[in-house]
């Protein structure tokens, strides 16, 4: 979602600035997202050899790093985040072996803000400038910079709505509560691979009271999640669930 700065650093850079993390001791940061969620952390430099880092992680981090496959660096002595794929992770040492490293052109995730799909089915009403209406569901939501919101929705393949276009949605994000009316423009239309659907994304803005409730709703699924991520790291842990390598 983000582009990178194209300032060129070479992998022998990365590695020679990474070793002065650990000549120094100095801890680089984590970024990666589980459901949604980000998920941002400090590690320990414990090796640095051969195009191979070794870092001390957060148990989160470990299980994030397995679902993704890869990691973003961070830290004040690289002008950019360095990806990462891991070659292996130590679930009961919290010890994760990086190889790969590079600078990404474009980092495909939000690293920054969360974006949260419902824990159950939500539809919504998609009310286009000329009153024409659309039934739809839910499929995430987000509050970006500037008080942005952002509505992932699913449609039909057919349905006659362009990028660009003006739009009004409402939806309820909880049985008991008042419906949040969101109004904005396209932002994004892909086809969704085979299914005749597409996945529309709108970004628009919501009233002060329904921006707080979808806030509250955000805060809610991301302690729903956080506590999905606990109980993964401990099946982990206890070789419950497979690790593929």
């Amino acid at each position: 979602m983000a582009k990178q700065t194209k300032e060129a650093i070479s992998s022998e850079v990365i590695f020679s600035i990474l070793r002065k993390h650990l000549i120094e001791q100095r801890p680089v940061t984590l970024h990666n997202t589980y459901q949604g969620v980000p998920v941002r952390t400090e590690a320990e430099v414990a090796m640095v050899s051969d195009g191979a880092l070794g870092l001390i992680v957060h148990p989160y981090q470990a299980v994030c790093i397995k679902y993704e496959r890869r990691t973003f660096i961070e830290s004040k002595s690289l002008p950019n985040l360095i990806r990462a794929y891991p070659s292996s992770i130590d679930y009961t040492n919290q010890v994760v072996l990086l190889k790969k490293l590079k600078v990404p052109h474009a980092i495909q995730v939000d690293l920054y803000h969360s974006w949260v799909k419902p824990d159950k089915a939500i539809d919504v009403e998609i009310v286009t400038k000329d009153e024409q209406a659309y039934a739809s569901q839910l499929q995430g939501i987000a509050v970006l910079d500037d008080n942005r919101v952002r509505v992932v929705m699913t449609l039909p393949e057919d349905t006659p709505i362009v990028r660009g276009d003006k739009l009004s949605v409402g939806f309820q994000l909880e049985e008991e509560s008042d419906a949040i009316h969101v109004k904005g423009k396209v932002h994004s239309l892909i086809k969704i691979r085979n299914q005749d659907a597409k996945r529309l994304e709108m970004d628009g803005r919501a009233d002060m009271e329904d921006e707080i409730t979808i806030l509250a709703y955000i805060a809610k699924r991301e302690d729903q999640i956080m506590k999905a991520l606990d109980k993964t790291y401990k099946k982990l842990r206890k070789g419950k669930i497979p690790v593929r390598r």
